[in-house]
C-alpha cells in the first residue's frame, strides 16, 4: 500500500506542476554542509560522466520531492540562492522589487523584475552511491516550466517502473552529465538523461539501509 501511495503522489505532483504550476536544528561546518549536498557537477578536465543516486522514502508515503521556491541573485559577483520567504506567509523583500517593477509599466523593468522573481525548485533526500559514507544527502534542483527538466526525465521512470524509493526493490537512477556553454561564453553542467538501473535493496546491511531510513534531518 505504501509503494502505491508514493508512486500516487508522484504521479499528481508531477501533473499539478505542468498544469501550473519541519525541521533540524542540528549545526554544521561549512565543510560537513557540502557534504549533505548532492551535486551533479563534471569536476575539472571532464567533459562527460555519470552520476549515480537512490531516492530515499518519506515515511508517510507522500512524494519525495519536495517543492520550494528561491531567488536566484548575483552576490559580490557570485550567483546565490535565497530562500523565498513568502512561502510561509513572510514578509519578502525581493518579491516586493519584483512587483513594483512590474507596476511600473514600463518594459525595461517588467525585464528587469524577472530578476527578482522565485522559482520553483525540487528537494529530494538521496545516497550518492559515490559518495556512500557521507550518508543522506539532499538533491536541489530547478523546475522546467518547458517540460525538459530533471523532474521530466525522472517521472516516466517512477510512470514505467513504479516507486523507485522502495527500500527493498527499489532502483538507483544514473544521471548522464556533460559540459555545455551559455551565449556568455561561461560553461556549466546539464544532466541530458537519467536511466534506472535494475530492481536493487537500498543496501546489502539491513542496519545501514536502516539509519538513512530513519535520519531525521531536513534540508
Amino acid at each position: 500500500m505504501a509503494t502505491n501511495n508514493v508512486l500516487d503522489a508522484v504521479l499528481a505532483q508531477y501533473e499539478t506542476s505542468k498544469q501550473g504550476g519541519s525541521s533540524s536544528t542540528s549545526k554544521f561546518t561549512q565543510e560537513e554542509r557540502m557534504k549533505k549536498y548532492f551535486a551533479a557537477i563534471l569536476q575539472d578536465k571532464e567533459t562527460q560522466g555519470q552520476r549515480r543516486l537512490r531516492i530515499l522514502p518519506t515515511k508517510d508515503g507522500s512524494s519525495p520531492f519536495v517543492e520550494v521556491k528561491f531567488h536566484e541573485v548575483q552576490v559580490d559577483g557570485k550567483w546565490v540562492k535565497l530562500y523565498d520567504p513568502a512561502q510561509e506567509g513572510k514578509r519578502s523583500p525581493l518579491n516586493e522589487v519584483c512587483e513594483g517593477l512590474m507596476m511600473s509599466g514600463v518594459d525595461s523593468d517588467k525585464e528587469l523584475a524577472r530578476n527578482y522573481r522565485s522559482r520553483k525548485f525540487y528537494i529530494v533526500k538521496v545516497i550518492d552511491r559515490d559518495h556512500e559514507a557521507d550518508g543522506v544527502k539532499f538533491w536541489r534542483f530547478k523546475h522546467n516550466h518547458k517540460g525538459d527538466g530533471v523532474i521530466d526525465k525522472i517521472f516516466p521512470i517512477f510512470r514505467n517502473k513504479g516507486d523507485v524509493t522502495n527500500p527493498e526493490n527499489g532502483r538507483d537512477l544514473i544521471l548522464s552529465l556533460t559540459l555545455t556553454k551559455a551565449g556568455t561564453g561561461k560553461e556549466y553542467t546539464v544532466i541530458n538523461s537519467v536511466l534506472n538501473d535494475d530492481p536493487s535493496a537500498l543496501h546489502t546491511d539491513a542496519d545501514v539501509a536502516k539509519t538513512w531510513l530513519d535520519d531525521e534531518l531536513t534540508w
